[in-house]
């Protein structure tokens, strides 16, 4: 028989916890988004370094004080730039050389910093190496064969093309919800599972139905992303951090170690919490640079970059049927969660929350990593794209 003050103590904690999960459901909406770190609240799983084969990006300055670009009737630099849109991190990467690289104190070189939305293309990524080595037999092939949890809510039947084009037809405001999943996962833990739900739960429940037919239109819900990789899991049979350090950072070497935000049950996010340094995350965009070429390797299948990031998908949306809040211009495409830019450059982005960006011009060789403590809505991203389309010209000079 448990001892009465064992007893005692045990009822304090319960209680101490259900009192922390009720706060934390109560109060994580109304926090400002500058105080919102879910990793104080959450674990993470280590991302491993390579083991063999990293790559060191060599250096090569370039003096960038003379780009130029328009926005809002002036002519800005890129000092500018990096002062109005809060970046924390620039690195600017040209035909595998870092020509140029800012880190606003007290970042440096090998500070891991939050990814937000930018694990989406991490995830798209992971889904073409999948497709590649046979894990899944086409993006046509529905989540809820890999997940049969998936079939009894408004998943059922969605493949993994019309999720990758967030086109899955679920109900779901992304605005509110979105937060409510955080929220959710954080008082699971804290409450000890009486209050709040897993990530798993959350994406099986079946109070998320069906809101329209999926492919019929865009509409952007992270609980998407967070399906796929839970069924790319179920597909290969290993946890996403695992995916992640073995299908990116062991496959093309990258010398840093990440972080991975996970709920109290160990699973994964994959709506976003990729925690890495700025050039990891260029060594990806360098990856895509090469359209999915690695060192003379083919890493994912032929044409994947152009339909994952490209609009070579007819289904791929273009920027007249995709919102973005504080739209400017129509400039950001949709495609396997990966934003295509229009303009016929070919270029392409990946997008996050407060200006977190990797953008990506394989025309011009150029990779430009953008980190950014940017809470103005619309996070300057339109400007970005200004901006960078000014370093490529900048640099391809004769």
């Amino acid at each position: 028989m448990m001892d009465r003050s064992v007893g005692v103590a045990w009822a304090g904690r319960l209680v101490r916890a259900v009192a922390m999960g009720l706060c934390l459901i109560g109060t994580a909406h109304a926090m400002p988004p500058q105080l919102f770190k879910p990793h104080w609240l959450l674990a993470t799983e280590r991302v491993a370094p390579a083991k063999q084969g990293r790559v060191e990006l060599p250096s090569a300055p370039v003096d960038l004080s003379g780009v130029r670009y328009q926005r809002d009737g002036q002519t800005l630099s890129l000092a500018d730039f990096q002062q109005r849109a809060g970046v924390k991190a620039l690195l600017v990467l040209h035909d595998g050389k870092v020509v140029y690289e800012y880190h606003r104190w007290p970042n440096g070189p090998q500070t891991r910093h939050q990814s937000w939305s930018v694990m989406k293309q991490v995830l798209s990524v992971l889904v073409g190496r999948a497709v590649q080595r046979g894990v899944i037999g086409s993006l046509d092939d529905p989540l809820d064969r890999y997940l049969p949890a998936l079939a009894h809510n408004g998943f059922a039947g969605v493949t993994f093309r019309q999720a990758l084009l967030m086109s899955a037809g679920v109900r779901y405001d992304e605005d509110v919800d979105r937060i409510t999943l955080f929220k959710s996962a954080m008082a699971h833990r804290y409450s000890l599972g009486l209050v709040g739900q897993t990530l798993a739960q959350q994406v099986a429940d079946p109070a998320l139905v069906r809101a329209y037919e999926p492919g019929s239109r865009y509409e952007y819900a992270s609980i998407v992303s967070q399906a796929i990789g839970m069924a790319l899991e179920a597909a290969s049979g290993a946890r996403m951090a695992q995916l992640i350090e073995r299908d990116i950072w062991q496959a093309i070497g990258i010398p840093d170690e990440a972080k991975l935000l996970m709920d109290g049950q160990g699973q994964g996010l994959t709506l976003c919490c990729l925690y890495a340094t700025p050039r990891s995350y260029a060594l990806i965009g360098w990856w895509m640079a090469q359209d999915g070429v690695w060192q003379g390797k083919p890493l994912l299948p032929e044409g994947w970059v152009g339909r994952a990031a490209g609009f070579a998908d007819p289904q791929a949306w273009r920027s007249t049927a995709v919102p973005r809040p504080a739209k400017t211009q129509e400039l950001f495409g949709f495609a396997y969660h990966w934003w295509p830019l229009e303009g016929g450059q070919g270029d392409f982005t990946a997008l996050g929350v407060h200006g977190q960006m990797i953008y990506v011009s394989p025309r011009d060789r150029l990779v430009v990593v953008r980190l950014s403590d940017d809470y103005v809505e619309g996070a300057h991203n339109e400007e970005a794209i200004a901006a960078f389309r000014a370093i490529a010209a900048r640099l391809n000079k004769p």
